[in-house]
């Protein structure tokens, strides 16, 4: 039996309206409380709860509130304010966990979910959310945004499988090398979801060169490739050396990778001494010496041109 000061607790607990922003508005005690009508409607007159919280205005808060917009008004009842809650469907998880996987031909089964409720909004199912792979159940995380920038986490344990084409290597892959189109090819996989993501057509994999070696029959990811640099560490390079009175030519080897505008330090082949350039285009670098930017090493403008 339950106690009667706690029955009557739960009995004056005052019914919760529901909040779907940030903030709770003017507009939202005048809702519940016709006094307010004469405050405006985007007034900010607290901040909204935490999903699966509560927001209570007391009857002392309510006054002051009045008071400070020239109401005159005594409060005797509380108001309060919550989120909307309910326990995810399952159809909506699976709609999520589907757009995310999209054209890969995915099975989901449910194993397991969250019964937690969750605010009304958009939800997600990224592939950075799964706990591992393997051909058991998987833990996958989910977020639903609510609010203007709020996140509320979700999770179910499910089992997915995909078939799909994957691009893999059909010869050793050497970092900082361009792939080239017979060092790949493209194969059948049915199996279960990874959570790096593959590449599934050769044209974007040609061109492209490995951050380290990759062996021979393994499936390349997005994580494994990058865009090849207009220089590479080991580049044979065209140096220009910009002069007052002459244009110099000369090959160094590069001895850094990076993009147009990067500057590197480049060796020279013929003298063996090193001293820094700017990429100006693809295994091409320009010497300034005694140029404003500081681009040369002692005596570099001569060393380039030996």
């Amino acid at each position: 039996m339950i106690p009667g000061i706690l029955l009557a607790l739960v009995l004056g607990a005052p019914a919760c309206q529901t909040i779907t922003t940030d903030h709770i508005y003017g507009r939202d005690l005048a809702r519940v409380l016709p006094v307010f009508r004469t405050l405006p409607e985007d007034q900010v007159v607290g901040l909204s709860p935490f999903p699966g919280q509560q927001r209570v205005f007391r009857p002392n808060e309510l006054g002051r509130i009045a008071a400070a917009n020239d109401l005159d008004e005594q409060f005797e009842s509380s108001v309060c304010f919550s989120w909307p809650m309910s326990v995810p469907a399952v159809d909506k998880m699976r709609a999520a966990m589907q757009k995310t996987l999209a054209g890969r031909n995915a099975q989901i089964e449910f194993v397991e979910q969250s019964l937690a409720p969750a605010p009304p909004g958009e939800m997600t199912f990224a592939p950075s959310g799964l706990s591992g792979n393997s051909d058991g159940p998987v833990l996958w995380r989910g977020t639903v945004a609510y609010a203007e920038n709020r996140i509320f986490t979700v999770w179910a344990r499910v089992r997915v499988t995909v078939k799909e084409p994957r691009v893999v290597a059909v010869q050793s892959l050497h970092a900082g090398e361009e792939i080239r189109p017979e060092q790949i090819q493209l194969t059948m996989y049915e199996g279960p979801l990874l959570r790096e993501s593959t590449y599934r057509a050769l044209q974007d994999v040609v061109g492209l060169t490995p951050k380290n070696a990759i062996g021979n029959g393994q499936a390349l990811t997005q994580s494994m490739l990058r865009q090849r640099n207009e220089v590479e560490r080991g580049d044979l390079v065209k140096v220009l050396v910009q002069m007052q009175s002459a244009h110099v030519e000369a090959q160094g080897i590069a001895e850094e990778s990076g993009r147009r505008g990067s500057v590197i330090t480049v060796r020279n082949v013929r003298s063996g001494r090193k001293f820094r350039a700017r990429i100006e285009d693809k295994d091409q670098v320009l010497v300034m010496p005694n140029g404003p930017t500081g681009l040369v090493v002692e005596e570099a403008g001569r060393e380039a041109s030996e």
